[in-house]
């Protein structure tokens, strides 16, 4: 199996749709990546990629699924822009149903999964998730968010990696906070205004820019496969 990758954040609003969409695309350079929405009941990650007119499978459809997924068959009806997605639509589905589809898709290539903020992981995806990635933004009521939030990590800190959010000039405190919050630190996400440009001409996030620049971070955090990745991953993020 390929890695799965939670990216989610401690506070609505921080781009965690963007960072998942261009790390799929980043990705797509060297295997065969799917991304996967886990924001059940809101408005849809083809949106996000502009591809919510596009004909393909959403999680409704795999609502009533039961046992092995054909993964390659599965994949290849999903809408797509840049990659494969798996979009949330429709009855939100049971934790078997997406257990059984990521692990599918897992089976291909790297799954990332795009986690909407909730205070925490959710059990089925905590279960599911080779790395955790957490946006933390650099306010203080946000920093606040992020201490809630790593509170509820348990076990589960080992294969977590933080990426700090705010202005480009931020970033020098980026190493304490990441202390302070007790994840070792990815990289700092700065505000980029291209970002919101590319959103209201109705354009897929890019790789470039700051997102980019995260991105492909990530994805050199990663190795090919899963396995004790906790070493891996902590090693890359000191």
């Amino acid at each position: 199996m390929h890695p799965v990758v939670v990216i989610t954040a401690a506070s609505g609003g921080l781009g965690v749709s963007t960072l998942a969409a261009v790390t799929a695309t980043v990705l797509a350079r060297d295997s065969s990546p799917t991304l996967v929405d886990a924001a059940f009941g809101a408005g849809g990650l083809d949106a996000t990629i502009a591809a919510e007119h596009v004909d393909g499978l959403r999680w409704g459809d795999l609502s009533a699924h039961e046992g092995t997924v054909d993964a390659a068959r599965l994949r290849g009806a999903l809408p797509r822009a840049a990659v494969p997605t798996l979009a949330a639509r429709g009855p939100r589905p049971t934790p078997a149903v997406v257990r059984d589809v990521v692990a599918g898709l897992a089976d291909l290539g790297p799954v990332v999964v795009d986690l909407p903020c909730s205070g925490r992981v959710p059990p089925v995806w905590a279960e599911l998730a080779d790395v955790v990635v957490v946006l933390v933004g650099l306010r203080p009521r946000w920093l606040r968010d992020g201490e809630a939030w790593a509170s509820t990590l348990g076990e589960r800190r080992e294969s977590a990696l933080l990426v700090t959010r705010g202005p480009r000039r931020a970033q020098r405190v980026c190493d304490r906070a990441a202390e302070h919050l007790g994840i070792p630190l990815l990289d700092h996400l700065a505000d980029d205004p291209g970002v919101l440009r590319d959103e209201a001409h109705g354009r897929s996030p890019r790789p470039r820019g700051s997102v980019g620049e995260v991105a492909r971070a990530l994805a050199a955090a990663l190795p090919s496969a899963t396995g004790p990745l906790a070493e891996h991953v902590l090693g890359l993020a000191s």
